[in-house]
């Protein structure tokens, strides 16, 4: 079993963004000494939700400060991208971090970044194709090529720097539904399931994933699949509770604010988003006991253990774990972290 960290920096408080990024960077530093394997930085734009909007530009700074710890994008949201400049600042990350870059992808779910960049939903699905086929030849074409598509023309196209990794970075691409897995195996992208699906539907999409790859003629093994989740661990559980609740629920309340349509109109959202409909409504609310029990990862080593054990055993042998949320006490993640680290990773030593 690998475990990393899924890595966002929120503000709270909007005049500490400054502290929020050292604590963020000091973050992955203590947990690489600590043997974490992967940190994935998560890219979000416009709002107090997240502002780690330049997630390259980070991973550049990382690769400088660190020396083992692979470095994801978590997601790149391909739509607001244009493909050949994300073929070179890839290129470059991977480049300065001696072949650590892991690009995950996805195309992006937050009808207010898409509004503010006036870019239509209903494009998400074709700019998400159209711009990875022409990053894979960015990255891999040893002649020069051109491109003329819908969204993106290009001539006699030579892109340096060249990814350190061959053929390219490792893929993966954010999906949940049967479609989108699909489309993961079609292509023989890894697969990234995030950290808001239930404990009892990640086996179920891992099912799903293996059976698309080999319908695909595609092959499955342990490292194709990352699962994210929030993280906190404790010495007891009144204090995992008390520690998370309300930055948590600061996260997820923030989160509504810039992925709802305006006015909670959820017919503002195309067809192809029709399953965040329910999600965006304006009456839906958050159960934090519901998530405690089913979706996240709070509570002690013993506790952490367990449910880390029934992941393993639906299939998960990566996991990333979401660990500042709403702006949580920097200490307290180390203090967590350093929990983890001693008490629950042995238990999962190769």
């Amino acid at each position: 079993m690998k475990f990393g960290l899924f890595q966002s920096v929120q503000l709270p408080n909007p005049k500490e963004q400054v502290r929020y990024y050292k604590e963020a960077m000091e973050q992955v530093q203590h947990a690489e000494g600590l043997g974490f394997e992967s940190v994935w930085i998560t890219e979000h734009h416009f709002s107090r939700h997240g502002i780690v909007s330049a997630t390259l530009s980070l991973l550049a700074y990382l690769a400088g400060v660190t020396s083992t710890i692979r470095l994801g994008t978590g997601v790149t949201v391909i739509p607001f991208h244009n493909p050949i400049q994300l073929a070179e600042q890839t290129a470059t990350v991977d480049l300065l971090s001696d072949g650590r870059l892991d690009f995950g992808a996805g195309r992006g779910f937050q009808w207010g970044e898409f509004h503010k960049l006036n870019i239509p939903m209903d494009e998400a699905s074709r700019r998400f194709e159209e711009t990875m086929d022409v990053l894979t030849k960015a990255w891999t074409s040893d002649e020069p090529f051109d491109h003329a598509g819908e969204f993106w023309q290009f001539n006699d196209m030579t892109v340096h720097p060249r990814p350190v990794q061959a053929p390219h970075p490792p893929i993966f691409v954010a999906a949940s539904s049967e479609d989108s897995v699909n489309r993961v195996a079609r292509n023989d992208w890894n697969l990234m399931i995030g950290q808001g699906e239930p404990f009892d539907q990640v086996a179920q999409q891992i099912e799903n994933y293996k059976s698309a790859l080999s319908q695909a003629g595609n092959t499955y093994n342990d490292g194709r699949v990352v699962v994210a989740r929030a993280m906190y661990t404790a010495p007891n559980m009144a204090q995992s509770r008390q520690d998370t609740e309300a930055p948590f629920m600061w996260f997820k309340q923030t989160g509504q604010e810039v992925g709802a349509p305006r006015d909670n109109n959820v017919e503002l959202l195309p067809d192809e988003y029709q399953a965040y409909r329910r999600r965006f409504t304006r009456d839906v609310t958050f159960d934090y006991d519901a998530m405690y029990e089913n979706v996240a990862l709070f509570g002690t080593p013993d506790d952490l253990t367990e449910r880390i054990k029934g992941l393993q055993k639906s299939g998960v042998e990566k996991i990333i774990f979401f660990i500042n949320y709403g702006g949580i006490d920097h200490q307290k993640v180390l203090a967590s972290l350093d929990l983890f680290a001693k008490e629950v990773m042995p238990n999962f030593a190769d």
